[in-house]
């Protein structure tokens, strides 16, 4: 594979490498979660768009492209959903996401640039459809002295591409007069002034039809480099988009260090930061040999509790502060920054520390001991130091902080509220061993004094039956 360095220097970039590196993120509207391939293949655009600008001394600009042509699927209510997901959980900064392209409105823009194929005598007629005739368009561009093939192989940057199209005949436009992918991409490109184009490699095969469209529909302009990355598969029909990922904890900062780390210089590293600017900080200089793989939901759970355990406290507390909206934001911080556990456990004891009704987990030992001593402390007569299972106490969780900083952050008003509930809870779990321990009494002293006592069964109530 080629190095970093060598596609700074691609002419396409160089070109533009004194103003700006330019790409875009060509975005469906079809549903209010990205599959999580297509969310990682726009924040590495934007990562090695970030990076090369950084090399290059140049700025980088990245926008977004509706791609909302066919009005059966798209839906304006999922733009905002998808954007979030973009700039919040990517964390990928857009520029003028007002003005970005909407391909459902730039009709009239395609078919002024179909007409300027026809006047240039480069198109046909196959079954009512305007079509590309690729080998007119070789014999134009071999006339003003360019080789199409020599184009197509220098505009890519870290694969091979065919350097001639599939087909003698590409169709532009649909019967019902919208563009089709070819035609709307190049001229979105051109109006966009792109100049880096990142897509995934099952995407090559567009390559050479897309260069001699950029080529003459610019007037000449080098067409932009072509940087391919791997796929990433999703397993089975229902493979998790992003949203349920998020939904079952896994941390955005988790899930963006999952989807750019074969990419990283310290990919086994944790620690180097998340964020945006400190994943562009940790792209590597030379691509690694990869081929498309499958999501590995198993190794983001092992990634997200690492990163968690790792993850600077402010990052943490934003994150936490997203998913538990409207509690006090010094419990949030307190949260974040003395219990470093994946974004569920957080979440669970930042609920423990401001709701007055908590779920109790089975009471640990000595438990009865820790709510006396709880009692005496919030009269001010305890004595010793505090029982571990004060823990349970407050929280209704056997693991956490520990119970002497848990005193510090309590409200002090949920005390009394604490106390009532853990006896209640102890209550009912002495009452369920009693019961447990009445239904395995021996059935008879008879069957005791043998030495194989019967369990007696229990019979079903009417109720129950």
């Amino acid at each position: 594979m080629a190095s970093l360095s060598s596609w700074f220097t691609h002419p396409a970039l160089t070109h533009a490498g004194s103003e700006e590196i330019r790409t875009r993120l060509g975005i469906s509207p079809n549903h209010s979660s990205f599959r999580t391939g297509v969310l990682r293949t726009h924040l590495l655009t934007a990562l090695f768009t970030h990076s090369a600008a950084r090399h290059l001394g140049s700025r980088a600009h990245v926008v977004v492209r509706w791609d909302d042509s066919d009005n059966r699927r798209s839906r304006d209510e999922h733009r905002q959903d998808l954007l979030d997901e973009l700039t919040q959980i990517a964390r990928v900064p857009i520029v003028g996401e007002e003005n970005a392209f909407r391909q459902s409105r730039r009709g009239d823009r395609y078919r002024e640039a179909l007409r300027h194929l026809a006047a240039l005598r480069l198109l046909v007629t196959v079954r009512g459809l305007p079509c590309l005739d690729v080998a007119a368009v070789d014999r134009f561009m071999e006339a003003e002295g360019v080789c199409p093939e020599s184009l197509t192989a220098c505009t890519s940057v870290n694969a091979s591409v065919p350097r001639a199209p599939a087909q003698d005949m590409v169709p532009l436009m649909r019967s019902d007069g919208r563009a089709l992918w070819h035609l709307a991409t190049v001229v979105d490109d051109i109006d966009n002034r792109t100049n880096l184009v990142i897509r995934g490699t099952d995407k090559r095969g567009a390559t050479p039809i897309q260069v001699r469209l950029y080529w003459v529909l610019s007037g000449g302009w080098i067409p932009p480099a072509h940087l391919f990355l791997p796929k990433l598969l999703e397993p089975g029909p229902a493979a998790p988009r992003v949203a349920d990922l998020l939904g079952q904890g896994i941390r955005p900062s988790a899930l963006r260090c999952f989807l750019a780390q074969p990419y990283l210089s310290d990919s086994t590293q944790t620690t180097g930061g998340t964020d945006f600017s400190a994943l562009v900080d940790r792209m590597r200089t030379i691509f690694p040999l990869r081929g498309d793989s499958y999501l590995d939901e198993e190794h983001l759970r092992s990634l997200d509790r690492k990163v968690s355990a790792a993850l600077n406290p402010e990052e943490a507390q934003q994150e936490l502060r997203t998913l538990c909206p409207g509690r006090p934001l010094h419990v949030i911080a307190w949260v974040a920054r003395h219990h470093p556990r994946p974004l569920p456990q957080q979440s669970r004891l930042c609920r423990a520390l401001t709701d007055a009704v908590i779920d109790y987990e089975p009471p640990p030992k000595r438990s009865e001991e820790a709510v006396r001593w709880l009692d005496a402390w919030s009269r001010g007569r305890a004595k010793g130091p505090v029982p571990h299972p004060v823990r349970w106490v407050l929280t209704g969780q056997r693991n956490g902080p520990r119970a002497s900083e848990l005193l510090e952050v309590l409200p002090a008003q949920l005390l009394s509220v604490r106390l009532v509930s853990a006896r209640q809870a102890l209550s009912r779990s002495s009452a369920a061993r009693r019961r447990s321990s009445v239904r395995s009494l021996p059935s008879s002293s008879r069957d005791s004094k043998s030495g194989s006592p019967t369990v007696r069964p229990v019979t079903a109530t009417r109720t129950g039956a």
